[in-house]
């Protein structure tokens, strides 16, 4: 079920220096640990990943930046401000008993009120005060509409079971 597809962790920003560092924007929890994880990739939306390789990091001004080994002045790092930076699902630690990786939520079926099936989750959008599930009409999805359902434990998110690939919500057809 796992993918080892690189999920995104972190955004290149500007430019800084000659030397062509990069601002780094980092999702992790601790914002450092993006820097324990190699190797890296890097895309533009709607492109493919591609592997970089890490030259330098250093903490600046309450952020970081970053050298990759591809850029060797700023006028080079200009290409990458704005990328995405992934790293595959397998580097990053196990998850504790019981816990998951919303990246782990990607592929499975979504099953909703009276057993229905909703669809499959074809992404994870967490941006705000819950994680949103992008769920994707499979064939025996009636409608075949996308359709952003709140990833909260509890009212919503009943059960998932990784193993079999399932998640149940309380979330009906026509919601």
């Amino acid at each position: 079920m796992l993918r080892d597809n690189p999920r995104p962790m972190g955004r290149l920003g500007s430019t800084y220096g000659i030397k062509g560092y990069l601002k780094v924007q980092s999702f992790t929890e601790q914002p450092e640990n993006l820097f324990d994880y190699s190797p890296w990739f890097i895309r533009r939306r709607g492109e493919e990943w591609r592997e970089v390789q890490v030259e330098a990091w250093k903490p600046h001004a309450g952020g970081f930046i970053v050298k990759l080994a591809v850029v060797g002045n700023r006028e080079e790092a200009c290409a990458y401000t704005g990328c995405d930076i992934g790293i595959r699902r397998s580097s990053l630690p196990p998850a504790p008993d019981g816990e998951f990786y919303l990246c782990d939520l990607e592929g499975c079926q979504v099953i909703g009120l009276d057993g229905v099936d909703l669809g499959i989750v074809s992404r994870v959008m967490d941006q705000g005060a819950a994680p949103l599930l992008v769920v994707s009409p499979s064939d025996q999805t009636k409608g075949k509409i996308e359709r952003l359902i709140p990833f909260v434990k509890g009212p919503i998110v009943t059960a998932v079971d990784l193993n079999a690939g399932k998640i149940w919500v309380e979330w009906g057809e026509d919601y």
